[in-house]
């Protein structure tokens, strides 16, 4: 596998493929993921910036161009979101220096804040748009959940991690017993239910700028159908459970409030409310496996070992008094009954 460098000829490159204007100046690593990278490329005469997405596995073009299609309908409808650029060619992926890249334009700002202005209201609103736009769902092609791992393919990937010295082995074996736990409470979703969403509505893929107080949507790759409920729930964890284990009833009752006057009709079950957790406990196993893969690049095994190191933490002391997930899930729950 082979990775962008930021050298002069993958700057010239980048400007000639997408037909951009200006002189550039520099290319800088923004932010990494386990499925890409972002670089911001920086241009003089005139002074802009866009951002250059680095896609590790390659993409489909009509995958692309289906996503930018339910964008276009977001931005109509209000949602704020950077524009994805073609090519000269009029394509959105290219290949440049060896890997696949699409370029949109660059989003000032910087991530959200539980305190911020708004951030409740924003939130419902934004998923209540998404969820009503009506964008045309294939239930034939609606991706199908994960395998979940077991009890005893966590302790294996324990033991391979400790075997190779890894520094999250012993943080995952003692997390295996409450991941499999949680992967019993999974219920596959009928196709009778999605709709065409963003899929990845997280405070790391927003931007917010505090001096006009806007909000950015960022990262539309995932864009596809899902159960509005289980993304609904997925976000109101991922939103107002804190990393000290507590969750902010108030404010995800600011966000249901907010969904429901925005016109969103998603009610949260215990199948809905779980829902999230296969892609969850998929991206812990892939980050493990990487971590383990001397066949990946350095650097990107390096990534792995980091990312699975912030998933599985070590356990809470005993006398820790926040909310287990279980616990979250069930006021979740609780409270879209209620609104």
């Amino acid at each position: 596998m082979q990775l962008l460098q930021p050298g002069d000829h993958t700057m010239r490159s980048l400007v000639e493929v997408f037909g951009l204007e200006g002189v550039p100046l520099r290319l800088t690593q923004i932010s990494r993921g386990g499925h890409g990278q972002v670089w911001r490329l920086d241009l003089d005469r005139p002074r802009q910036s866009y951002a250059v997405k680095e896609l590790f596995a390659g993409g489909e073009e009509q995958q692309v161009v289906a996503e930018v299609e339910f964008r276009d309908l977001a931005v109509a409808a209000g949602i704020r979101a950077a524009e994805t650029l073609r090519t000269v060619d009029g394509r959105y992926l290219a290949e440049v220096g060896g890997t696949v890249v699409r370029v949109s334009t660059w989003a000032g700002g910087r991530e959200p804040r539980p305190d911020d202005p708004g951030v409740p209201e924003w939130l419902g609103r934004t998923l209540a748009t998404l969820h009503t736009l009506g964008h045309p769902v294939d239930p034939d092609h609606a991706p199908a959940d994960p395998p979940v791992p077991d009890l005893a393919t966590w302790l294996d990937l324990a033991e391979q991690g400790k075997t190779a010295g890894q520094p999250w082995a012993t943080n995952l074996a003692h997390a295996a017993p409450d991941l499999a736990k949680l992967a019993a409470k999974t219920r596959p979703v009928g196709p009778d239910h999605l709709v065409f969403s963003h899929h990845d509505v997280q405070p790391c893929n927003v931007v917010f700028d505090p001096d006009n107080e806007q909000f950015v949507l960022l990262d539309w790759d995932g864009a596809g159908p899902i159960d509005p409920a289980r993304e609904l729930a997925s976000r109101l964890y991922t939103w107002h459970a804190g990393d000290d284990g507590r969750f902010d009833t108030d404010g995800a009752r600011r966000t249901l409030r907010a969904y429901r006057a925005a016109g969103g009709l998603a009610v949260i079950g215990e199948a809905e409310a779980y829902g999230g957790i296969p892609d969850a406990l998929a991206n812990i196993e892939g980050q493990a496996l990487a971590s383990l893969n001397e066949a990946l690049p350095a650097e990107m095994r390096e990534h792995a070992t980091r990312e699975i190191g912030l998933l599985v933490g070590p356990p809470p002391p005993e006398e820790t008094t926040g909310s287990t997930p279980y616990d979250i899930f069930e006021a979740i729950i609780e409270l879209s009954r209620t609104l």
